[in-house]
């Protein structure tokens, strides 16, 4: 199979089901968006190989799975939301690892600064593309006159949650105090 088609030469591409998009067509913007975190997603989990700490081969796990359910989001995206992949088992995997890393750490009262290992600062920027993304999404739901945030929207906002939380869990494991910003 040949990478390029020359289809898209024009300024539109399909999906799927055949169906026509401008590539500046906020549904291509949301897909995008899902490919730019499944990236760095991809980074990180190069950066995490690197690193001498015995959690490396649960992050890089963690890591690979949640690449799996962004094809997963991009598959359902790519359908035009007619199939679903993502599921409330999908939110509650992410749910558990969060609850998981948090309660080996000590509480967070404050804003922390975005420092520490290279690892979790990477992190940090993983978090902030998902923010991003799931404004892109927000506005998707909007133009579709719907109030309906599914599963595959939800999933965004959890995996950002869990991004942060991720780099709390390397700076601690890689014995990296907090900085604490004190307003």
């Amino acid at each position: 199979m040949k990478i390029y088609t020359k289809k898209g030469d024009e300024g539109s591409t399909t999906n799927i089901l055949g169906e026509k998009f401008s590539k500046s067509d906020i549904f291509m913007e949301l897909q995008g968006s899902i490919d730019e975190i499944n990236a760095h997603v991809g980074v990180l989990r190069c950066k995490i190989k690197k690193v001498e700490v015995n959690e490396a081969t649960y992050i890089d796990s963690l890591l690979k799975i949640i690449q799996y359910d962004l094809y997963k989001i991009g598959a359902e995206l790519s359908n035009n939301f007619t199939k679903a992949f993502i599921n409330e088992d999908n939110l509650k995997f992410l749910e558990e690892n969060i609850d998981k890393m948090t309660e080996t750490m000590p509480l967070l009262k404050k804003f922390l600064y975005y420092s520490g290992v290279e690892e979790a600062v990477y992190c940090h920027v993983v978090r902030t593309v998902t923010r991003r993304c799931e404004r892109v999404f927000v506005r998707l739901i909007e133009s579709r006159k719907t109030k309906e945030y599914g599963a595959c929207y939800k999933y965004i906002n959890r995996l950002s949650d869990l991004f942060f939380t991720l780099a709390r869990y390397i700076n601690f494991v890689s014995g990296v105090k907090e900085e604490i910003v004190d307003l």
